[in-house]
Parts: C-alpha cells; structure tokens; sequence
C-alpha cells in the first residue's frame, strides 16, 4: 500500500497543519493493525427520568461502572498475565445500606448451544452510605481460557425495599480481535 502526500508550502501555518494530518493519518493506519478487545453492552439505551421529576427512594443500591486492572488488553488476556475486575457502586437512595452484595460471572459464549460459566464471584461491601460510592475490586483472574467472545453479568443483589432494580445488573459482551 503506497500513501501519496502533496503540501503547499505557502506559510509555515499550512506545513504545521500538513504535517499534523500526516501523523494523525499515519497513527491511525498504525492502530488499525493492532489486536483490539471491545468491551459491548448490549441494549444500553436506558432512557432516564429528567431531573425534575426524580424522586430519591429511600433505598437504591446502582451498578455504576465496571473496569479492568489493568485495562483490558489482548496480550494480557492470551498471556495469562492476570487481570482485575474493578465495579463501581452506588446507593442512590437515602438509607444506609448494609451488606450489599455484587457478583460477577464471566461465561464462555461461543457458538455452542449452552454457555459455559467460567468465573463466579460474589463480593460484599459491608455499609454504603447514602450518596455514597464504591469500587469493589474482585480477586484477580490469571488463568483464563482464551476465547473469542466472552459474556460478562454483574448484578448488585437488591437491598430490602428496594422498588427499581433496572439498574442493579448489566451484561457486557466482551471481543477479542486478533487483527494481526
């Protein structure tokens, strides 16, 4: 593949942006060669409530985010070289909430007709306060099997009264590229 790039050399302001172009184009042709992993979340069009309307309740524990440590990376997932499931949450509502539980399963989803579950952790946060945010760091898993598509379900159990539980679980579809 031959890249054929012609500047005008009018003024220095042209150059500066010619060349700019040139590395981005360049880094972008680079980055499209490496193997990547895509981190999905099917269906992830939660319309929410405008803010005049939202009522706090008084207890509502919410999945917040989910991250790696380190962040998710093909050599750290075909290497074995151990990877951290890191989950944020929250208790939106205006009671203190003790023991709250989040679990997390890590399945095989290949093409088979049945799942295979490869991880299952449970880890409980003993007091949440209201407002309050939490990571909770599961254990860290070295010995994974490599897959091209794995599914991952994190649920934060409900706390007693809790009404919404939309935003208690997510499931993210998890790809592995090799684009080499």
């Amino acid at each position: 593949m031959t890249f054929t790039t012609t500047f005008s050399h009018s003024s220095k302001l042209t150059g500066r942006v010619g060349s700019g172009l040139l590395l981005i184009f360049i880094l972008a042709a680079l980055s499209a060669c490496q193997p990547s992993i895509e981190l999905l979340q099917p269906g992830s069009q939660i319309a929410l409530p405008s803010v005049a309307t939202v009522v706090p309740a008084a207890h509502s524990i919410a999945l917040i985010g989910v991250d790696f440590d380190p962040p998710l990376d093909y050599n750290q997932i075909v290497s074995n070289g151990g990877l951290t499931l890191l989950v944020a949450i929250g208790n939106l509502g205006h009671s203190r909430e003790a023991a709250v539980q989040v679990t997390a399963t890590l399945l095989d989803s290949a093409e088979a007709p049945q799942t295979v579950e490869l991880l299952n952790e449970t880890v409980t946060a003993k007091a949440l306060g209201p407002g309050e945010v939490r990571v909770v760091r599961f254990s860290q898993v070295s010995e994974l099997p490599v897959r091209d598509r794995y599914k991952l379900v994190v649920e934060v159990s409900p706390v007693a009264g809790e009404l919404d539980l939309d935003d208690n679980s997510r499931t993210f579809d998890i790809i592995v590229r090799d684009t080499r």
